[in-house]
């Protein structure tokens, strides 16, 4: 007989492959209707916004002329993007600029031609070099003309490298080393050689960096206690995920406006503009965003470097068991945040004074001498992990919230004459086209998963990054029984919430232990001992179908006899019978006296 103890090896080998082997069809089935699920919401419930936002000051956003009072809004986009999320946005973050690339911008003065890393020295790029610990900058220098303009100086490419204690156009290891930093990326939208001032967090030097290109100076925050409630993950441009987002909007007041001589009649369309001119961006006057790991956003003042206050925080979008969401940016699977400045432009030459939204300065035809900006507040929208649900919020200067949230909602038919809302969350398993068969379908592909795996998921629920959920293979941190352990409700006891989770495993529970019976059963038959009979039950309502599977390729392969003595099924390889404990008598044979030769 075989030695016993290559058999639990062969055990564990082989119930390993059969689980990879079967979590595979079962994730891409999952996949697929946890994809298709969010695209079946109607499009009109993919929209969320917010009529007169708040933030604009009074004596603009009640003008008498004004005719259409601003408005904040945003949107889902998750018809498409979904695809994404696996090897393409692992590659995507890794290119210049992505935000697992170490390079910030690559720009050429060729267009339309692909720029290698470092190809040519006339081309502008901005890296930080993890060997040395320091930011290296090229850019081609140009000098302001008395017209305003800018001009390039020819042949005069200046590189950088940057390090905490200063700046040099040569590598040196007085200038220090940056360990862990955080770069504010909202400078990076305006052509590079404009990028003359740049804020960064090291998250190991545990305080805030102002580099000034012009003088070539560092300016060194102060250093972060260690029990300071204040943990920067981003900075400045506060942003992930934006193609699952339509992109964040915001529309200023307008006034009704008709060119000269245009005719009226009763066939002319009115025309809108804004009633001061207006310009996107993350500037958020002399504030700097910054979004804490909790989802907290903190107004960081540029010229001190110290903290200026709350700014507000990311909104929890409604999950499927209606209670709020997550607003850790980990648990959200897109955001995106806006602030509002007003800006006053006074001009050197003329007693002109323009009032704007954001900075739209590029449009005027001298530059202005002097600019004071005044941060007016800020909106920020977040996609559920799940993306059936979008939040929108408004946080006034102060950082307070006085009620203007919006949140994605379907509208159902009640009777002939009424209708009524259910959020998106919900209506996306039930309510739109389709989505019942796909949501049975995705509860029974997660029934036939390991009932041990859904009750890691149950407890690991909030660990897994959301994007990094929807590959999940073995964890499945998007799970109904994930949902209900990753959200806390009032009044509920810890027990009261995982007997309740365990309801949804319901089945799993079920098939495993119908397993367990049957592997007993057949245990039993072929011989294996009482321990080894325990384990595998002990496995097989652990692992359900997986062990199930893994026991039938297992099993021992022995042709079974009938037992003199109690007339089952005996194994021959065994001294006594397994069913009844009798010996095996086998006769003795005696060999002849004789042969046959020749």
């Amino acid at each position: 007989m075989k030695p016993l103890t290559n058999y639990p090896v062969r055990v564990f080998a082989t119930g390993a492959i059969v689980l990879t082997l079967l979590s595979i069809p079962l994730f891409w089935f999952r996949f697929l209707c946890q994809i298709c699920l969010p695209g079946r919401i109607p499009d009109d419930a993919r929209q969320v916004s917010i009529q007169s936002s708040g933030l604009v000051p009074r004596e603009i956003e009640y003008d008498p002329n004004v005719v259409h009072h601003s408005i904040v809004a945003a949107g889902m986009n998750t018809k498409g993007p979904f695809l994404c999320l696996g090897c393409i946005d692992y590659f995507q973050a890794s290119l210049p600029g992505g935000r697992r690339s170490s390079v910030f911008f690559a720009e050429s003065e060729r267009p339309n031609v692909f720029l290698p890393f470092f190809a040519k020295p006339d081309e502008k790029w901005m890296y930080f070099d993890k060997k040395s610990g320091q930011f290296v900058y090229q850019y081609v220098e140009t000098q302001r003309m008395p017209d305003g303009s800018t001009r390039r100086r020819t042949g005069r490419t200046v590189q950088l490298y940057v390090g905490p204690e200063g700046i040099s156009e040569i590598p040196d290891k007085k200038l220090g080393r940056f360990i862990h930093p955080i770069v504010d990326r909202s400078g990076f939208d305006r052509s590079p050689q404009e990028l003359r001032e740049l804020i960064l967090y090291d998250k190991k030097l545990w305080c805030f960096f102002k580099i000034d290109f012009n003088e070539r100076t560092v300016i060194r925050g102060s250093e972060l206690r260690k029990d300071d409630s204040h943990n920067p993950i981003q900075i400045g441009r506060l942003s992930k995920n934006t193609s699952f987002l339509h992109e964040l909007r915001w529309t200023p007041p307008k006034i009704e406006v008709l060119d000269e001589g245009t005719k009226i009649t009763g066939d002319s369309q009115p025309t809108f503009r804004s009633i001061i001119q207006s310009a996107h961006g993350y500037d958020a006057g002399p504030y700097l965003l910054v979004l804490d790991e909790t989802g907290r956003i903190d107004l960081l003042d540029k010229e001190s470097l110290e903290f200026a206050g709350t700014a507000g925080r990311l909104p929890a979008p409604e999950t499927f068991f209606r209670s709020w969401g997550s607003r850790n940016p980990k648990g959200l699977l897109g955001y995106e945040v806006w602030p509002l400045t007003l800006r006053t432009h006074f001009f050197k030459d003329t007693e002109e004074v323009r009032v704007t939204f954001g900075d739209p300065s590029n449009t005027f035809e001298h530059p202005p001498s002097r600019v004071d900006r005044r941060y007016l507040g800020m909106f920020a929208a977040s996609l559920s992990r799940d993306g059936t649900a979008v939040a929108l919020i408004v946080f006034n200067e102060e950082g307070k919230w006085r009620g203007w949230r919006d949140d994605t909602e379907v509208t159902k038919q009640v009777g002939h004459h009424s209708t009524t809302r259910i959020r998106s969350a919900k209506a996306a398993f039930f309510e739109a086209p389709w989505a019942p068969a796909l949501t049975i379908g995705k509860y029974l592909a997660e029934n036939l998963h390991a009932p041990i795996l859904s009750l890691a998921s149950y407890f690991t629920a909030s660990a897994f990054e959301a994007s990094a959920g929807h590959r999940a293979l073995f964890i499945l941190p998007n799970s109904f029984i994930a949902m209900k352990g990753r959200h806390h409700f009032r009044n509920i006891s810890i027990a009261e919430r995982f007997t309740s989770a365990l309801l949804l495993i319901l089945p799993s529970i079920i098939l495993a232990i119908l397993l367990a019976w049957r592997v007993a059963n057949d245990a039993t038959v072929v011989g294996l001992s009482q321990n080894a009979k325990l384990c595998w039950m002990i496995g097989t309502i652990a692992f359900g179908l997986t062990a199930y599977i893994t026991y039938r390729l297992t099993r021992p392969k022995i042709t079974l006899v009938t037992c003199a003595n109690c007339g089952n099924p005996r194994r021959p390889d065994m001294p006594k019978c397994h069913r009844c404990g009798s010996k095996w008598h086998v006769p003795e044979l005696t060999p002849p006296t004789w042969r046959v030769l020749g």
